[in-house]
């Protein structure tokens, strides 16, 4: 499986930071495509500190809060200059749809969430069968 990296960037708007995938034309707010068991690293390439965590659609944090070593768990908090601990392995599909080809999968910064341009999201698609 491949390994990605998302860089966390100051945001074009002055305010607060972007998450970018790692990949030549994408841009920040563009979702970074992965299949599931894909490795996901951040990249904090601003002077603040940022936490990549999972959210519901819309942006909320979901319940409970992930713990380290759950799957749900995104990062640690990422020091200015530094890479995420421990790196993410992208979950699998939803319960509610455990079959689904494709799903999105929605985080925040922990630390800013209510940021707009602090958000992000992952196109994960079922490894394919031969």
């Amino acid at each position: 499986m491949p390994d990605w990296s998302i860089k966390i960037v100051p945001s074009t708007s002055g305010t607060g930071a972007a998450f970018q995938p790692d990949l030549q034309g994408y841009k920040p707010g563009d979702p970074l495509p992965a299949q599931q068991d894909d490795l996901v690293t951040w990249a904090n390439m601003t002077n603040h500190a940022h936490q990549p965590s999972m959210t519901d659609s819309n942006y909320k944090p979901i319940s409970p809060d992930p713990a380290r070593g759950t799957a749900n768990y995104m990062s640690d908090p990422i020091p200015p200059n530094r890479s995420s601990r421990p790196s993410w392995d992208v979950i699998g599909p939803p319960a509610s749809d455990p079959n689904a080809q494709t799903w999105t999968i929605y985080y925040f910064c922990k630390l800013h969430p209510t940021v707009a341009s602090e958000r992000g999201t992952i196109q994960a698609s079922a490894v394919p069968t031969s």
